[in-house]
């Protein structure tokens, strides 16, 4: 199975081993880069693989902390730097010219951590002081289960003496910060049903209404407030109606960004049902099945080392194609990486 392999930096322990390296007055080391701010970036992906970044790569932010407040644990830290790229996040990456702050190293070789998220549409909370606070950012309510958040995966520290840009350093990488899930609906091969107007409405508890930084992590997590449901609708036709389900071809239902880390999806699954495709009366019918993750790793693969089978992790996508029948409901889920993947078929309930 083809996954995106994500390449994973050093971590909170490498930035500290990196910190015991760079203190204060450490002589310079002749390592290349500038005396700006400047550093490298892109959307992580496997070797020779595309992953899809979509435009929100093109509405990033960059932040810029000062790394002894990391390191103190402080209680309400403020960025010394908050920056807005005009380009996707991959035009700075390796080997173009890194993106330029127009910031210069603080004094004293004191160090920098760099974080990032996108789109710059998440709005960061203000807290009592009226400060504005970092590290919970809200995501409008408009674009809920809509907007592909991109989070930075580790942060990365560099100082005026081992810069950000220095030839062996580090890139600030990007990942989809949530997990993606797509439905389709299509009639059992034989079925007599006449069915249209699919909805699929969303439990609260996948619903991201907020991206949190994880200090224990150094990572940004999406987070649901157990608030807000969302609903996937099949769209209607040109002549204001909506096309019959058929067996031959699936048709898409509508896709949703989740929060991560999930084992099942429970869903309410109602559409529309006639006696023939000319009825003038359509009923509605509804179901409200759970749907089980079931996917296939590889021990071996290094994105799939350590990860549970049965569990949809940050950069993962799964599709759910739902089967009607006079018997009932078969559901073929699809796990696969932001592109693409295999099946499995999983029964579901009868129809009442």
């Amino acid at each position: 199975m083809r996954m995106n392999r994500l390449y994973i930096g050093t971590g909170m322990l490498g930035m500290l081993f990196f910190a015991a390296c760079s203190q204060d007055g450490v002589p310079d080391n002749g390592a290349s880069g500038s005396a700006e701010m400047c550093i490298y970036t892109d959307v992580a992906r496997a070797d020779g693989e595309k992953t899809d970044a979509g435009s929100t790569a093109n509405d990033a932010v960059f932040l810029f902390w000062d790394f002894g407040n990391v390191l103190g644990n402080v209680a309400n830290p403020n960025p010394l730097h908050v920056k807005y790229p005009q380009e996707h996040i991959d035009t700075y990456k390796r080997p173009n010219e890194p993106y330029n702050t127009d910031e210069l190293y603080p004094d004293g070789n004191r160090r920098v951590m760099a974080t990032g998220y996108a789109p710059a549409t998440l709005t960061p909370e203000k807290r009592t002081d009226n400060t504005v606070n970092y590290e919970r950012l809200t995501i409008p309510q408009d674009d809920l289960c809509k907007t592909d958040v991109l989070t930075s995966i580790t942060p990365v520290v560099a100082s005026a003496a081992l810069p950000f840009d220095r030839e062996d350093g580090e890139t600030l990488q990007f990942m989809h910060a949530q997990s993606r899930v797509y439905f389709s609906a299509k009639l059992a091969e034989g079925s007599k049903e006449f069915l249209k107007n699919v909805r699929i409405k969303l439990s609260p508890t996948v619903v991201a209404t907020h991206v949190e930084w994880n200090r224990d992590k150094s990572l940004y997590v999406p987070i649901a407030s157990g608030q807000e449901s969302y609903e996937l609708a099949q769209q209607p036709n040109d002549d204001n109606d909506y096309y019959m389900l058929t067996p031959e071809n699936p048709l898409k239902i509508g896709w949703a960004y989740i929060v991560p880390g999930k084992t099942d999806l429970s869903v309410e699954v109602t559409v529309a049902r006639g006696e023939s495709a000319e009825a003038t009366e359509w009923k509605d019918f509804t179901v409200e099945p759970t749907f089980e993750f079931k996917i296939k790793r590889d021990a071996g693969d290094d994105w799939d080392k350590g990860k549970n089978e049965n569990t949809l992790y940050a950069n993962e996508s799964y599709t759910f194609t739902l089967v009607f029948s006079e018997e009932g409901i078969e559901l073929i889920g699809n796990e696969c990486p932001w592109e693409e993947g295999g099946y499995l078929i999983i029964p579901i309930y009868p129809f009442n």
